[in-house]
């Protein structure tokens, strides 16, 4: 479940920093860089391998409710950082990149 959260955080930080009224909370200096433009691409494969990872659960029924359940907590968290601390969603990123190997090693 650790890789499957870290890819749907990523997916969804992507997916809201694309947005036009979002960018300037969440990207702040980073918004003209040339890859922002490839942030809304990105952001949906992150959601579909955050779905396909549940592939490799045990209980495939559980993991997908788990999942839907992620969805609802992590696009709350975003969007109560983004309303009261924008710092707070740009730090999970790093968080979330770094749970994404820690789940595949937890695996084998």
């Amino acid at each position: 479940m650790m890789l499957t959260a870290g890819l749907l955080y990523l997916a969804l930080f992507a997916l809201a920093a694309r947005m036009q009224r979002h960018k300037p909370v969440l990207l702040d200096a980073w918004q003209r860089r040339p890859l922002v433009a490839h942030l809304e691409m990105a952001g949906w494969a992150l959601l579909a391998l955050s779905l396909l990872s549940l592939g490799l659960a045990a209980d495939p029924g559980k993991a997908l409710v788990t999942w839907v359940g992620l969805l609802a907590l992590l696009c709350g968290a975003i969007m109560l950082g983004m309303t009261y601390r924008p710092a707070l969603p740009r730090i999970g990123v790093p968080v979330a990149a770094l749970m994404i190997p820690l789940g595949l090693m937890s695996l084998f």
